[in-house]
């Protein structure tokens, strides 16, 4: 990945001014972030220090050790350990009071339902050694029809390194993006989008792609497809 590139990328995410009334937003918001690994640690500590109030955090007890590190950029913010949930009424009991919630892998469980039934935008992330990419889902919801009994399909694990902290950092402004009510998100939201964001580490462009995402239910008054990506 050239300097060219990530420079060009980073305008493409760069955040305008926060101003008091963002910066109060972030302080008032709670992200949940999924995972115990270098991805899921790299989200936590770009947004202690961009100052958002309470991060939830829900993965192995390594977390509990970036409390440290977390509270040397941001003494305030307000950190809450859990286990990462097993079933959609333990999904929806971790969901509760959240603003937004950052996954850093591509699971299959309860997590986007019960994201969906909550009413939450959700960013998941994922790396290996040819590129990050992070898919940013708009919210939805809340909807109370969407199914919690999903089958578990755990992640792959994949060796952590340079692009676990690119997708991490990807995922992290991504995540002030929506917490800000930036433009752009706005925009996602109302076309009923998702967007997925990727950068190859073998020097090709990085890239932003709007997708389809509808997971509205009948009883919704929707499609009924949980997601399409065409």
């Amino acid at each position: 990945m050239n300097a060219a590139t990530i420079t060009r990328f980073a305008r493409q995410l760069a955040l305008p001014e926060v101003g008091p009334a963002g910066q109060e937003r972030l302080v008032a918001a709670r992200v949940v972030i999924v995972g115990g690994g270098l991805a899921a640690e790299t989200v936590a500590r770009y947004l202690a220090a961009a100052g958002v109030g309470t991060l939830r955090l829900l993965g192995s007890g390594a977390a509990a050790a970036w409390a440290a590190d977390l509270r040397g950029s941001n003494p305030d913010v307000a950190l809450e350990h859990e286990r990462v949930p097993t079933g959609g009424a333990a999904w929806m009991a971790a969901l509760d009071g959240a603003s937004l919630v950052v996954r850093a892998d591509f699971g299959d469980d309860a997590l986007m339902p019960a994201a969906v039934r909550r009413g939450l935008p959700l960013i998941v992330l994922r790396d290996d050694e040819a590129a990050a990419d992070v898919v940013s889902f708009r919210a939805h919801g809340p909807c109370p029809h969407a199914p919690l009994d999903v089958p578990v399909l755990a992640a792959v694990p994949r060796p952590e390194g340079a692009a676990s902290v690119v997708a991490g950092t990807l995922a992290a402004s991504e995540a002030l993006h929506v917490l800000l009510a930036h433009e752009a998100s706005a925009s996602r939201a109302r076309a009923g989008r998702a967007r997925h964001l990727r950068v190859p580490l073998d020097g090709g462009d990085a890239t932003a792609q709007d997708l389809p995402w509808t997971p509205e239910c009948f009883a919704c008054g929707g499609s009924g497809t949980e997601m399409s990506f065409s």
